[in-house]
């Protein structure tokens, strides 16, 4: 056919020279469009057929008559153009119109003007839009039944031993709303008398679906006939629940129209296996469905496997270390305040001693703060004594958060706190006194959902030559008193003999 070599060239990579091709050549100088055998059997003509163009024009439907005069406007244009229709083709053997894409390109041979078309079957434009509509949503289920999986893993990864129980549950549930199960458990192996036994350690069911029957709440293999050799053998139960034996039909609703249990192995056993039952349609499940389910399983089952082992070694371990542990807890409590957990008067007075005798004998000073709730009668009298408790409990916290880790603090007695702090300078120590002063205002304590706001005196001393800790606090404690006198909740410098 003239000008084939030459649009062979030009086109066929576009549309691909496959069945339901064709192509065409028109001189427009002889009117006469020549089909070759693929276009023309498009159309329903002989093999290599040629046609004057009104001939042609009425293949087409009235619509696509008045779009491909558009359409070779716009190609006579500039040679070398293409440009491309969807229009119908009426096929005279099977009496029907099909849709085709038209793809042309006008050429130039001297005076001559050709127009060179290939020609290929399509979908219906509607048919074609519900395609890839079906397709879109396939795609998005199955993006959303991949996701799954990484879901559940973040999930378990954050639950923490604490939480696991109930993201364990939650991921049970997502892996059934994801793929539409009515059911999901998971069985773990134990013997009994020697008799292979499997107990179900975990299920979930659906909004209105009952549990498993009780009778398959711990039952030996035996009694589910033929699951145990396809299990061991590592290879999944994937069947249509009229094709599984009654013994297992029995523990199921009567709804379910297929079953899947995968199996687990733990260093190498057969540990257990997890079990997924839907009801959506009479089919097993499908290659997509049983591949994320297999994941989801080994995933579920290996996260339990590995809580349950981390229960049994901290259950070990506190047995082992519960001698060491009271211990820990009567050293602690001899030197601990019982209500504040911070250090007691008697501890500290050791500690602070050493350490001011180290601070004379390197020649630099310590500094002592006395510092004391104000009013704090009034808190026991009008909100209990557990709220004074709070109160203390809540200050002390304020205060050990405000120094530095090596600094010591001490409740002295009743609502006074002492504190020794060394290496550093004097407008360190008031910074910190006022620091500490506004963060015990600015922080109430909260007890039983009511704040009890509190202010707090401070008193100030510096370490001289020949002090004692007692002395030392006791310059603090006069600071403390002025502090007090001067109206409360201010920090006051002992000015020193």
């Amino acid at each position: 056919m003239p000008g084939y070599d030459f649009l062979s060239d030009q086109l066929s990579v576009f549309l691909g020279l496959a069945n339901g091709c064709g192509m065409g050549f028109w001189e427009l100088s002889d009117n006469i469009i020549s089909l070759d055998q693929g276009a023309a059997a498009i159309a329903g003509l002989e093999n290599d057929a040629s046609l004057e163009f009104k001939a042609f024009l009425e293949l087409l439907d009235p619509e696509s008559r008045r779009n491909i005069f558009d359409t070779l406007r716009r190609a006579l244009k500039t040679a070398g153009k293409q440009d491309a229709l969807d229009c119908r083709v009426f096929n005279k053997k099977t009496k029907t119109w099909r849709w085709v894409r038209i793809v042309g390109e006008s050429r130039q041979d001297g005076n001559k003007k050709q127009v060179l078309g290939a020609v290929q079957l399509i979908e219906e434009p509607s048919q074609l839009a519900e395609k890839v509509e079906t397709l879109t949503r396939e795609l998005a289920r199955k993006d959303l039944l991949y996701q799954c999986v990484p879901e559940m893993a973040g999930m378990l990864l954050k639950a923490g031993t604490l939480g696991f129980e109930n993201n364990f549950h939650a991921c049970l549930e997502l892996t059934a709303r994801t793929v539409g199960l009515v059911r999901a458990y998971l069985y773990k192996n134990h013997l009994v008398d020697g008799v292979l036994h499997c107990s179900r350690v975990h299920e979930w069911a659906g909004e209105g679906e009952p549990a498993l029957k009780e009778d398959a709440a711990d039952s030996p293999y035996y009694a589910w006939p033929g699951l145990r050799e396809v299990l061991e053998g590592g290879k999944n139960y994937n069947r249509l629940s009229k094709n599984i034996p009654r013994e297992i039909k029995t523990f199921m609703s009567k709804k379910v129209q297929a079953v899947l249990f995968v199996p687990i192995f733990f260093n190498e056993l057969f540990w257990g296996f997890m079990g997924y039952e839907h009801s959506l349609e009479k089919r097993v499940f499908n290659a997509d469905e049983e591949s994320v389910l297999s994941c989801a399983a080994l995933l579920l089952a290996n996260t339990h496997i590995h809580n349950e082992l981390h229960q049994n070694l901290c259950v070990a371990v506190d047995k082992i270390s519960t001698a060491t542990i009271k211990a820990e807890e009567m050293e602690k409590a001899a030197y601990t305040d019982a209500l504040t957990g911070i250090y007691n008067r008697r501890h500290f007075m050791d500690l602070a001693q050493v350490t001011l005798e180290k601070a004379k004998r390197f020649n630099s000073l310590c500094y002592s703060m006395m510092l004391d709730l104000d009013f704090f009668k009034k808190v026991n009298d009008v909100c209990g004594h557990l709220a004074g408790d709070e109160v203390l409990r809540n200050v002390s916290r304020v205060i050990k958060n405000a120094l530095r880790s090596y600094d010591l603090l001490a409740r002295y007695g009743g609502e006074e706190f002492v504190t020794l702090i060394s290496d550093t300078k004097k407008d360190d120590v008031l910074n910190l006194a006022e620091r500490v002063r506004e963060a015990v205002a600015n922080t109430p304590a909260i007890y039983n959902c009511i704040k009890i706001p509190c202010t707090i005196s401070i008193g100030v001393a510096e370490s001289f030559p020949d002090c004692t800790i007692t002395s030392l606090i006791g310059r603090a404690d006069s600071a403390l008193y002025a502090a007090k006198e001067a109206g409360r909740n201010r920090v006051v410098y002992y000015p020193g003999d």
